[in-house]
This record gives C-alpha cells, structure tokens and sequence, in this order.
C-alpha cells in the first residue's frame, strides 16, 4: 500500500473513532438530560448536573472540531500534499504527525494561528467593553434627561 494511501486509512480510521466518541457522549449527555427533569432535586444536585453537562459539551465541540481538522487532513492527504504545511510549504514533522495526525500546519505556522486567535479573541473583548461601557453611558444620559424633562413638566 503506497504511503498517501496508507495515511487516508489512517486517517479515516481515526475519524470513524472520534464519531464514535462523539456519540457516546451524545448518548451520556441524553442520560444525563432525561433524569433531571426528576422534581425533587436539590439545587446542588441541578448545580452539579448542570456543570457536568456544560463539561459533556465542551468536550463535543472540542471533538467536533477535531473531526473537522481530521477531514480537512483526508482531503489534503487525498491531493498528495499530506505532511507539507499549508501556510509555509515546509515539511511537517513525523513527530507531530504521529501525536496530531490531523494537523497540516508545522508549529510556527500553528502557533501564529493560535496567537492571531488570541489577540482576536482579546480585540472582541475590548470591543465588547466599549460597547457595554456606551450603552451604560447611552442608559444614564437617557436617565438624565427624563429626569431633567420631568422636572421641566413640573416646574410648569
């Protein structure tokens, strides 16, 4: 079997296993579901329930993610250009391949995805602070003159 045939298998079988650990946890996240709609629980126990679910999520979307890298992989591995880095053209390490097969991206360029990520993900939040700060302003100075208009009312 040639080498990039081999890599689709591997490749294949690796998403066939996330599937299915995608959903057992699906079933484990609707067991989990079912008896908590039981009355008579205790609010530690919902509380419990509820971060074990949110845990069983996380870890869904994390898988689901992957099964998207592993697919993106089988696709990159099908056109030959398997173990060469999208971004830079360079080799990917065995090394990496062997404990990330999914990856087609070396480290660097990986990391530099991974920092863009991060300081978008920073930029979003700054973002979102501004926002909250104007509205905060925006309910204040709508407060203000409401009051300032009530006043005026008054003092007719």
């Amino acid at each position: 079997m040639a080498k990039g045939t081999q890599t689709v298998v591997e490749l294949r079988r690796l998403r066939r296993a996330t599937l299915e650990e995608i959903a057992a946890l699906n079933e484990q996240l609707q067991a989990e579901i079912e008896p908590a709609s039981a009355p008579d629980d205790d609010s530690v126990d919902v509380a419990a329930d509820i971060y074990e679910r949110g845990k069983t999520l996380s870890l869904i979307q994390s898988l689901e993610d992957k099964l998207h890298n592993i697919e993106h992989a089988i696709a990159v591995a099908s056109k030959g250009t398997y173990g060469i880095c999208e971004n830079c053209g360079s080799p990917i390490p065995s090394e990496r391949l062997e404990i990330v097969p999914e990856t087609t991206l070396c480290v660097n360029c990986a990391n530099k995805l991974e920092q863009g990520i991060r300081r978008r993900r920073i930029q979003m939040a700054d973002e979102e602070s501004l926002e909250e700060e104007h509205s905060i302003d925006d309910e204040y100075e709508a407060e203000e003159e409401e009051e300032f208009e009530e006043e005026s009312d008054d003092e007719l």
